[in-house]
C-alpha cells in the first residue's frame, strides 16, 4: 500500500478522472460509503451523532457518510460549516441527493454542538489539501472538538493537520479516530502530527491501481505481509556457506558489548558464519558472550581500533559481505576502517553508529562506491550527515531521506518511529513495527546485526533492509506484549527473534 502527500493523491485523483474517465462524484460515494461503513463497525448505533461538513470533497464524503449513517437508523444531526449560499464545488451532487433522500441539515451553531448532548462528532470538515493555521468558522469548530467529552472521528486526515511534511498549526483536530481514504498520509507517519489521527483504519475506495503509479514519487508501508512473502528462503540441503560469510567491524574497550550484540543478532537472523573484527584487548569479553561467531584480533591504540587497518590485519576477500561501526567509537581509527571498506570491499557494507560519524569528510569516496552501502543513521546522525539539525531531519523526513539517498547512490535507513527505508533510486518504504521498547541504547546494533544476516542471505537489498527493519520492530512489540516497555533491557530483544521468526512462518 502507497504513502501518499496530499499533492499525490491529487495527482491520483486527477488520472483517475482526467485519463481514465473515472466520475468525482463515483469516487465521492466510494469514499463515503467505505468510511461510513467503518464507523459502524467502531461505534454503537445507538450513539447521538453529529457530522460536520466542510466545502469540498471531504464536505462530499461528509454528505454520503451522514446519508448512509441515517439510512441505517443512526440518529444524525449534520451541521454544515459554510453557509447555504456558498459554493461547494465538486460535493454538489451529493448535497442536493443527500437533501431529495429527504434529509435536513443546519448551519454551524456552536451553541447547539455543545449543548446536543452528542457522543460522536464526525469531523469532515477539511481534507488534504489544507496548510496554515485555521481560520473561522474551523478554527473554533477544532477548538469545541479537543475541549469536548465527545468521541471523534476524522474522515481521511483530521481537519486541520497537513498531509505532508508541513507543519502542524497552533489549532487542529485531535481526533481519536480517523479513517483514511486509499492510502495513509505522510503526516500519519510523522510526528507530533501522528498524534491527531488517534487510531487509523484505511479504506479501499475503488481506486484504480493505474492511477497509483502515475504519480511521481512512490512510497509503500512494509508489514507482515510483506515481510513473510520476502523472507529468505532456507533450503534442505544448505551448508554454512550457502548462508553467507559475514565480516563485523566494531567495538572498543569501553563498549565492548556493542559488537557482542550485532554479532548474536547477526547469527539468530539465520547467517552461516560469522567473524567478529575487534580491538585485541575486548576479544575474551566478547568471545565470551558469542562463542559461535569466529574472531579477528584488530590493531589497537588506547583501547580502539587503530589507524593501522591495512590487507593483512583486515582481509576482505573471504566475505560476502560487511558491516561496521557498533561500539567503535569516534577515534581516527574508525575513520580509517571504514574509509578502507569504503574504497575496497566489493559487496554490500553496512555502516552504522560510530562508522557513520566521519562520513561528512568521506563523501567522494561514497559516490564512487560501486556496491551497494547501507547507512542506518538515527536523528542525530542523519543531521550531521545531511549537515543539517536534527528537527530539520524530523520535520523532513521523506524529502530528505530521498534526496541524500539519491545524491550519495546509497540505500538510507532513517530510524524513529516509522523508520524510513528508501533506496538509491529514491523508492521509500515505511515500516510499520515497533513500540517505545527500542528507545534505549544497544538496539541499533541490534538492528546491524539482523540487516548483516538478511544481506547474507538475500540477493535483493531492498528487501533485506525492509526485513531486517521490520524484525527489529516486531522484536519490540513481541516484547510488550510480555513485560513493561520500560524494564526491557537490550539483550531482551534478542531473546525474541526466534520467537519472532516462528511467528512468521506460522502464519505464512
Amino acid at each position: 500500500m502507497q504513502v501518499v502527500s496530499g499533492e499525490e493523491m491529487k495527482q491520483i485523483d486527477k488520472y483517475a478522472m482526467k485519463e481514465l474517465g473515472m466520475q468525482e462524484e463515483m469516487l465521492m460515494e466510494n469514499a463515503g460509503r467505505a468510511a461510513a461503513l467503518k464507523i459502524m463497525e467502531r461505534y454503537d448505533d445507538s450513539w447521538k451523532t453529529a457530522v460536520l461538513i466542510g466545502k469540498g470533497n471531504n464536505g462530499g464524503d461528509g454528505f454520503v457518510i451522514a446519508r448512509t449513517l441515517k439510512d441505517k437508523g443512526w440518529d444524525v444531526t449534520v451541521f454544515v460549516m459554510p453557509l447555504k449560499d456558498q459554493d461547494y464545488g465538486a460535493a454538489d451532487y451529493h448535497k442536493l441527493f443527500y437533501e431529495r433522500c429527504g434529509y435536513s441539515y443546519h448551519p454551524w451553531d456552536e451553541h447547539q454542538l455543545i449543548h446536543g448532548g452528542f457522543e460522536l462528532i464526525i469531523d469532515s470538515m477539511l481534507g488534504t489539501g489544507v496548510t496554515g493555521e485555521l481560520r473561522s468558522p474551523y478554527l473554533e469548530a477544532a477548538k469545541l472538538l479537543n475541549e469536548g467529552k465527545a468521541e471523534v472521528a476524522s474522515v481521511d486526515i483530521p481537519s486541520g493537520v497537513p498531509s505532508g511534511e508541513e507543519l502542524v498549526p497552533e489549532t487542529a483536530v485531535r481526533a481519536d479516530y480517523t479513517v483514511t481514504l486509499h492510502a495513509p498520509k505522510q503526516s500519519a507517519m510523522l510526528f507530533p502530527a501522528r498524534s491527531y489521527y488517534g487510531d487509523i483504519d484505511i479504506v479501499d475506495i475503488g481506486m484504480p491501481a493505474r492511477a497509483s503509479w502515475e504519480i511521481d514519487t512512490k512510497c509503500m508501508l512494509w508489514g507482515e505481509k510483506e515481510c513473510r512473502e520476502s523472507l529468505p528462503e532456507r533450503k534442505e540441503n544448505a551448508h554454512k556457506g550457502s548462508n553467507g560469510k559475514g565480516l563485523l567491524a566494531g567495538g572498543s574497550y569501553s563498549m565492548p558489548g556493542a559488537p557482542a550484540l550485532a554479532a548474536e543478532a547477526c547469527l539468530r537472523t539465520g547467517a552461516g558464519l560469522l567473524t567478529t573484527a575487534l580491538p585485541a584487548s575486548i576479544l575474551p569479553i566478547t568471545a565470551g558472550h558469542v562463542p559461535e561467531t569466529t574472531f579477528l584480533a584488530l590493531p589497537e591504540k588506547n583501547g580502539a581500533i587503530s589507524e593501522d587497518i591495512y590487507g593483512a590485519t583486515l582481509p576482505l576477500e573471504p566475505f560476502d559481505a560487511a558491516a561496521a561501526g557498533p561500539g567503535a567509537g569516534r577515534e581516527a581509527g574508525t575513520k580509517a576502517l571504514t574509509k578502507r571498506l569504503i574504497k575496497e570491499a566489493d559487496m554490500p557494507l553496512i555502516l552504522d553508529a560510530d562508522a557513520l560519524y566521519h562520513l561528512p569528510e568521506l563523501k567522494q569516496d561514497i559516490k564512487n562506491r560501486k556496491y551497494p552501502l547501507i547507512l542506518t543513521p538515527h536523528p542525530g546522525e542523519m543531521a550531521k550527515l545531511a549537515e543539517v539539525s536534527a528537527a530539520e531531519v524530523n520535520k523532513h523526513r521523506f524529502s530528505l531521506s530521498r534526496s541524500f539517498a539519491k545524491e550519495m547512490n546509497c540505500y538510507l535507513i532513517l530510524k524513529g518511529p516509522h523508520t524510513i527505508i528508501t533506496t538509491p533510486e529514491g523508492f521509500q518504504y515505511v515500516n510499520l513495527s515497533g513500540n517505545e521498547a527500542l528507545a534505549r541504547g544497544g538496539t541499533g546494533d541490534i538492528l546491524t546485526g539482523i540487516l548483516l544476516g538478511f544481506v547474507l542471505q538475500s540477493s535483493n537489498v531492498q528487501e533485506a533492509c525492509c526485513n531486517a527493519v521490520y524484525i527489529h520492530g516486531r522484536l519490540a512489540d513481541s516484547l510488550k506484549e510480555q513485560q513493561s516497555s520500560r524494564s526491557a533491557v537490550t539483550s531482551d530483544f534478542i531473546r525474541q527473534l526466534p520467537l519472532v521468526f516462528q511467528s512468521l512462518l506460522a502464519s505464512s
